[in-house]
């Protein structure tokens, strides 16, 4: 994916460039941070290979915002914010109608809520919503920090939410603050009471469910945040329950506990299932070779694990090596090897080769011996097939015999290469 071919302009201000066709999608230029998928165009010639006027797709986006793309010789290539417009599709730029008319409904509801409230005709009323939902004017409740300067199971009101998804308020002493990844907290919408009512309630939960730890008050060892799925019925505490991260078990207690959002879910089964692959560790590539971000690796193909924890743009993925080469999977894309078979690999992969790949010249055992007067130790001749080796040895007679023998049933001694005896044959 280098440069991008069929690129039309839709729209120009002022000889800028404004609005762009791709693909039978509308783009439209835009400002701040790159999203990947965004198409680039380069303005001065801050990329290394990359053609200034022509468009690049985003195929990912670094720490500090700015677009990855690949350049006119297919390596990853970037540059500062200034050096570049950016076009993002219409759609993603503009949320639907439905996701309009939603938004508007709660904004309306809220609206209704603070009219109320000036009445006097109204109490307080707020609905949890998913973290990636909130925005200014929602409401921020800390259930565990460590900040002297923020009061638990308090409303804050939120003054900004930044393109990370980060949460800005004003704490007790008048300062912005933020919601830190060491904060257990949850955001809420003000609605009116009817809207309240409307809203349905919050199921008990029950075996089966996903729950987050919010509290660690009955003496297990989850710790709080942990996603956990409650498997048995208890008495007090109320639930038997399996930490997703590990499979380890301990009692809850159910006012320990909150429903966990689907999201919070998701991530737990992908942390799960990334942390089987540990560094170093043995893998198959089942899917996604030849493609970004995989580019030089290949289906079926044997690769070391190097980190499990890879963050991207799109996600958390396990990073992969291969001669210097790094590539990123998901954890549905691999096959984790048992320890034996790994071990194998490596055995025939320090001499230069796959495995089983026997050679003329090969000193091999064969696992029955009855025939062989060597005790079953002989040269291979050449291949029969896919799974079967032509291999001389000496007979019970003492004839050199020529045999034919399964592959599953040798085993290497003495690779061709390290025979002394064969150092100057060609």
């Amino acid at each position: 994916m280098a440069k991008l071919e069929g690129v039309k302009t839709l729209d120009m201000v002022n000889g800028e460039i404004t609005k762009v066709a791709y693909n039978g999608a509308e783009y439209e230029r835009v400002e701040g941070p790159a999203q990947t998928g965004d198409l680039v165009l380069p303005i001065t010639d801050g990329f290394r290979d990359a053609t200034k006027g022509s468009f690049y797709k985003a195929i990912d986006v670094d720490r500090d915002g700015d677009a990855v793309i690949l350049d006119d010789v297919g390596d990853r290539d970037g540059s500062f914010r200034h050096n570049y417009d950016l076009f993002r599709k219409v759609s993603a730029s503009h949320p639907t109608l439905e996701e309009r008319v939603s938004t508007n409904e709660k904004d309306i509801e809220s609206l209704k809520f603070d009219v109320a409230t000036l009445k006097g005709e109204a109490e307080p009323k707020y609905i949890r919503i998913d973290k990636s939902e909130a925005k200014a004017g929602d409401f921020v409740k800390f259930i565990e920090t460590y900040d002297d300067d923020i009061t638990t199971e308090k409303m804050y009101e939120i003054d900004q939410v930044d393109w990370l998804g980060d949460i800005y308020f004003t704490d007790d002493v008048g300062d912005e603050n933020y919601a830190s990844a060491d904060d257990t907290y949850a955001v809420y919408r003000k609605v009116s009471a009817a809207s309240a009512e409307a809203e349905p309630k919050p199921e008990r939960l029950k075996v089966g469910d996903y729950a987050k730890v919010v509290r660690e008050e009955f003496g297990h060892l989850f710790d709080t945040d942990d996603i956990i799925e409650l498997i048995e019925a208890g008495n007090n505490p109320n639930f038997k329950a399996r930490r997703l991260s590990d499979g380890e078990v301990w009692f809850v207690d159910a006012s320990e506990l909150v429903r966990a959002t689907d999201e919070e879910i998701a991530e737990a089964k992908d942390a799960a299932a990334r942390a089987q692959f540990k560094e170093g560790a043995k893998v198959r590539l089942k899917s996604g070779g030849g493609e970004y971000p995989l580019l030089g690796f290949e289906n079926g193909k044997v690769y070391s694990v190097s980190y499990n924890n890879a963050r991207r743009t799109d996600g958390k993925s396990i990073e992969i090596t291969h001669a210097g080469m790094l590539g990123y999977a998901t954890p549905d894309q691999l096959e984790l090897l048992p320890e034996e078979e790994a071990a194998e690999i490596e055995k025939w992969a320090a001499i230069g080769r796959e495995v089983d790949e026997y050679k003329k010249g090969d000193i091999v055992a064969y696992d029955d011996p009855v025939w062989f007067e060597t005790s079953g130790f002989g040269e291979v001749v050449r291949r029969r097939s896919e799974r079967a080796i032509v291999i001389e040895a000496l007979d019970n007679y003492g004839y050199v015999k020529r045999s034919t023998v399964p592959i599953d049933r040798l085993k290497l001694i003495t690779p061709a290469e390290a025979r002394f005896d064969r150092k100057d044959d060609k």
